[in-house]
């Protein structure tokens, strides 16, 4: 199945004090871990959206993966409108519209199992074509509760690229009809985590004294 994802990293970073996606996680950047989960998974393509800092960023996204593998830098000078504009910036740079989109964001730590089990499990739903089956939004759950990343249908292309700050972007549209979210169970809490402050960086972070790359 083809799906693509769109990896938010235009941020400010303000609550952090320092930019997320340079942040050190497992010995390498949040940036760099989430462009190389995505490269070992299932998924064919990476769409980062970068902001103001997209000068430094680029070169970690083009130098974190492997030579038959896409990975790409889109600057969305909306930035500061927040998500929704990285979304519909990232969307806008496909050429095609393909049969899934993954949605992730840089402070949000990525594990390549869980998006080859969202792309499996919808790739069964889908089966018939993009969009084809009944629930064409893929979400994690940890203990009840729905984690990130969520991966919709191609077929919702227009519905997404409509996502606004003011009316609950992304979650607008999960809550819009509830009967098409399909739930996948996951056994790690990771898929709750935000790391938005330093405090929240503390109690996961395995990489103390090293610098990330």
């Amino acid at each position: 199945m083809d799906v693509v994802a769109v990896l938010l990293a235009a941020g400010d970073s303000e609550r952090m004090g320092a930019s997320k996606a340079l942040m050190p996680w497992h010995g390498r950047s949040l940036l760099r871990h989430q462009v190389q989960e995505i490269q070992k998974s299932l998924i064919r393509e990476c769409v980062a959206v970068l902001g103001r800092e997209a000068d430094r960023l680029t070169p970690v996204v083009e130098s974190s993966v492997r030579p038959t593998w896409k990975s790409r830098a889109v600057y969305n000078p909306w930035h500061a409108e927040g998500k929704s504009a990285s979304i519909r910036a990232g969307l806008r740079s496909l050429c095609d519209r393909p049969d899934g989109v993954l949605i992730a964001a840089v402070d949000q730590p990525l594990d390549h199992r869980l998006i080859d089990a969202l792309v499996l499990r919808a790739e069964e739903e889908w089966e018939r074509g993009p969009g084809a089956g009944p629930r064409t939004i893929v979400l994690p759950t940890f203990a009840g509760r729905r984690g990130h990343p969520p991966l919709f249908s191609g077929a919702l292309m227009g519905e997404l690229m409509e996502v606004r700050e003011e009316s609950e972007g992304l979650r607008a549209v999960v809550r819009r009809e509830p009967s098409r979210v399909l739930e996948v169970p996951w056994g790690s809490d990771q898929i709750l985590l935000n790391l938005n402050t330093p405090a929240d960086l503390g109690p996961r972070l395995r990489a103390n004294g090293h610098r990330a790359r």
